[in-house]
């Protein structure tokens, strides 16, 4: 597997149908701002994004569901004058790109109200870097800020899935908690930071396998 980070300047979007076309409000009006806060692949051509909106004066918004021919928006307030945006565009270019490259977009993190950082996930190098030059060719700003290879290991150790499941048996993950460490340390006989160590380790690989499935699933459902 190999990973790439990349950043991606929306100022210079040239997509058909950007996320920020679908929401009801003219992001030019003064007093408005907009700021894509992450963003993900729901299937072929559609993403979904989470947009924050400032609007200075209060006068552009309301809450509810907009609906439009290429997608649809569920506004909700915070404050006066902040609202948050889940949008969902069928027509994402950069969705159809990532899908057809066989690669996963794993985070996507804002720099500045038009620049988003994404990590992809990819088979290999090659894969991912012609998705950046698709990226490129069709119209996206792109700049590559990292590539390497990722171990996708997720296989627990013996002694790693010893210690889980006794924890799991004894309640240590229930909530409330019907163990605790010390309760533990005394069964499998041994230290705290032992302990610790191995079930942290255990933990991270599960997350990491449920995030890559969830990420998959959202892929390609």
């Amino acid at each position: 597997m190999h990973a790439l980070r990349i950043r991606i300047d929306r100022s210079k979007n040239k997509e058909e149908s950007p996320c920020h076309g679908l929401l009801p409000v003219d992001i030019d009006d003064d007093g408005v701002k907009v700021q894509i806060i992450t963003c993900s692949m729901l299937d072929q051509g559609t993403g979904y994004s989470m947009v924050r909106i400032l609007d200075s004066d209060g006068t552009h918004l309301e809450e509810g569901t907009y609906e439009g021919e290429y997608g649809s928006c569920v506004i909700n307030k915070f404050s006066p004058k902040h609202y948050v945006a889940m949008v969902i565009n069928k027509r994402c270019k950069l969705s159809s790109l990532i899908n057809e490259a066989g690669c996963f977009l794993t985070s996507a993190v804002p720099i500045t109200d038009t620049e988003i950082e994404w990590k992809l996930i990819g088979p290999n190098n090659t894969a991912l870097h012609n998705l950046v030059d698709n990226m490129r060719d069709a119209g996206f700003a792109v700049e590559l800020i990292s590539s390497e290879s990722v171990d996708m290991d997720f296989t627990l150790t013996d002694k790693q899935e010893h210690y889980f499941d006794v924890a799991m048996n004894l309640g240590y993950y229930d909530i409330p908690k019907r163990a605790g460490l010390d309760e533990l340390c005394r069964v499998l006989g041994c230290s705290k930071s032992t302990l610790n160590i191995v079930l942290r380790t255990a933990e991270k690989k599960i997350f990491d396998m449920y995030m890559a499935g969830g990420m998959a699933m959202r892929v390609k459902r």
